[in-house]
């Protein structure tokens, strides 16, 4: 399995996104995703509302996990974004999101992009971890938290 320093770099982090609906939030993610996984940006984000027009992606908490499988994208990638407002995610807790946590994985690797997933969401669990994640003052100190606290 993937540490979490060898899926994100700094810059797949993000602090203050400005996204108020939850398919602007699945545009920003793509474009960091296309950036770190060098597929189009269309088709990452097609992926991802495809995906969450199953359901939401929402974790509780605050937090939505968005995710897809893509053919091509090779090694599962992630970007974190930090929402300026949260917005409604129809999460099953009714809490409205601003901590997003999107990941990318190649169909052939779909035990990989699983097993990333299920690390994030459990290290995004935390209340601890959390509010220090809504408290880091930049994307290089959320960063930071982020490979400190989801570990290897």
């Amino acid at each position: 399995m993937l540490t979490s320093s060898e899926i994100f770099r700094p810059e797949d982090v993000a602090i203050g996104v400005d996204a108020p609906t939850v398919k602007q939030v699945l545009l920003q993610a793509a474009r960091l995703l296309a950036a770190s996984s060098n597929l189009p940006e269309a088709e990452i984000f097609k992926a991802l509302v495809d995906r969450e027009s199953l359901g939401s992606t929402a974790v509780g908490h605050g937090v939505a996990a968005p995710h897809a499988r893509i053919q091509g994208a090779g090694r599962a990638h992630a970007v974190f974004l930090r929402l300026a407002r949260p917005i409604d995610f129809e999460a099953g807790d009714d809490r409205p999101v601003d901590l997003v946590c999107a990941i990318i994985g190649d169909y052939h690797a779909s035990a990989e992009l699983l097993r990333t997933l299920a690390g994030a969401c459990r290290g995004l669990r935390n209340a601890e971890t959390l509010a220090k994640l809504r408290q880091a003052r930049n994307s290089g100190e959320l960063y930071s938290m982020l490979i400190e606290e989801s570990g290897p």
